[in-house]
């Protein structure tokens, strides 16, 4: 066959070949090129001609290439260029691509050529790496899915974020709740989100290297903790989310107790001792009063020295009491006649103020089970702190009553108290249930703390709610 019939059918043959293809000879020179490898590189057919086939790649690699090319004319196969390696390729403007190479040797009249394929790699480098990231995050998703604790799957390429199976039990959220991570956020932890999300932008860059107990709000509504510990792989993120509310309750339970001990020891030793100066002194006062019949002005003095007297004394009683250990005595009730016979006879020593209460009970929370004189102290207690705040005139307090399903199925009675009055500062929500925090000029800053202890030797506890005016205290129940 003539050399020109046989360059000419090669010709059309490289010409029609859906890969970029190059004929290279011994010397490593461009002698024949096809359409594509014009449109892919940006040269002219005239610029690539006659030019060393390095003329295409990376600047990096050049050095190292003419011993490679000779190696190959010496032992000449069809094998894949750089098995195993990433191979790149230089446009004209410098840029690069990603691509694959194979290697022919193609036996012409004027000795060996090398017959070289290149086919541009990008597109099947993007469909692994997705393939590589969807089966990561397949993978990343079952092992979150199945964790005995509850855990958070965010992906930090796609911004998603997934629940599984224990998170969802333990919160009452899932993933379609909670959508992406900022939303997140808000919803777990909403006052707080701006400080716990520094939190977690801090952590990162030491690479998490503490677990942090934080306050969040269930889907109920109700507030718990948890202690969350970040792990980072590669562009994900699993947070470990361990409930840790039921912990904390025994430990500030056994705390209580043995600071209720330690009150109750202390308060009946001081009174033992006390009381006995206390009678002299009440006794001496009565026997002055009598002295006193014509001087009135110095008997008010005297009756006032006596009535603090009695609130010293009382202030004895009230410390011991709630030191003292809960004994319940459990009845049924009717919880709206319970209500507003408590409410009648509180509200006898405030007439100068005109308060409205309304009650509303579901019928599956008419009636519960429950101490009489506890749940009255805990009523006069709430209604009292309400009546300090409202106006004379205008004032309104509302109860409502129903049974809540909680995330582990179990059914309470929750009753919600609330009122029109200025509301609560952050402050006095967060340490409203301490022992002896008071924002009164009077009293020992014990009755709210005493609430809590009476709901909680009910099997329950009380709250504070976060309505948009007003205060809202919450009573829980647990129903048998």
């Amino acid at each position: 066959m003539p050399e020109s019939l046989e360059s000419e059918s090669l010709r059309l043959i490289i010409d029609s070949l859906p890969t970029g293809t190059i004929i290279v000879d011994q010397a490593g020179r461009i002698v024949m090129l096809n359409r594509k490898i014009i449109h892919w590189f940006g040269y002219s057919k005239a610029e690539i001609l006659g030019q060393l086939v390095e003329l295409l790649i990376p600047e990096r690699f050049t050095g190292n290439h003419p011993a490679y090319r000779e190696d190959y004319f010496a032992h000449p196969n069809e094998r894949p260029m750089g098995s195993g390696k990433s191979l790149f390729a230089r446009r004209r403007d410098g840029s690069e691509f990603p691509c694959d190479i194979s290697l022919h040797p193609l036996p012409l009249k004027n000795g060996i050529h090398a017959l070289v394929h290149i086919v541009d790699a990008t597109s099947r480098l993007q469909s692994e790496a997705l393939q590589r990231h969807e089966e990561s995050l397949r993978r990343m998703k079952f092992m979150v899915e199945n964790l005995p604790t509850g855990a958070i799957y965010v992906s930090l390429d796609s911004k998603t974020w997934m629940v599984n199976r224990a998170f969802s039990a333990t919160t009452g959220y899932s993933s379609e709740d909670i959508g992406d991570i900022k939303s997140a956020f808000a919803l777990l932890f909403r006052d707080q989100a701006e400080e716990v999300q520094r939190f977690h932008d801090g952590d990162k860059k030491n690479s998490f290297p503490v677990s942090r107990v934080l306050r969040y709000h269930r889907k109920d509504g109700r507030q718990a903790w948890v202690e969350v510990a970040v792990y980072r792989y590669n562009n994900h993120e699993v947070w470990l989310w361990h409930d840790v509310t039921d912990r904390l309750a025994a430990q500030e339970q056994l705390v209580q107790s043995e600071r209720l001990a330690a009150i109750g020891e202390m308060v009946t030793g001081l009174a033992h001792e006390s009381r006995n100066a206390l009678q002299r002194a009440m006794a001496s006062l009565e026997m002055l009063d009598l002295d006193l019949e014509q001087q009135p002005h110095l008997k008010v003095l005297s009756r006032r020295a006596a009535s603090a007297i009695d609130e010293l004394q009382r202030l004895y009683e009230e410390v011991r009491d709630y030191a003292a250990p809960i004994q319940l005595d459990l009845r049924d009730i009717d919880l709206a006649n319970f209500c507003q016979e408590t409410w009648s006879q509180l509200n006898e020593t405030h007439l100068d103020k005109q308060i409205h209460l309304s009650i509303h009970c579901s019928d599956s929370a008419a009636n519960i089970h429950i101490d009489r004189h506890r749940i009255r102290q805990v009523l006069r207690n709430v209604f009292e702190n309400a009546i300090a705040v409202l106006p004379a005139t205008g004032g309104e307090i509302d109860i409502t009553a129903c049974v809540v399903t909680e995330l582990n199925r179990t059914q309470s009675i929750e009753i919600r108290i609330h009122d029109n009055g200025p509301g609560m500062n952050a402050e006095q929500k967060a340490k409203i249930f301490e022992p002896f925090y008071t924002t009164k000029s009077r009293g020992t800053g014990l009755g709210m703390a005493i609430v809590r202890r009476i709901m909680q030797a009910h099997g329950g506890d009380a709250a504070v709610g976060s309505p948009d005016r007003g205060a809202l205290i919450i009573l829980r129940l647990s129903k048998p």
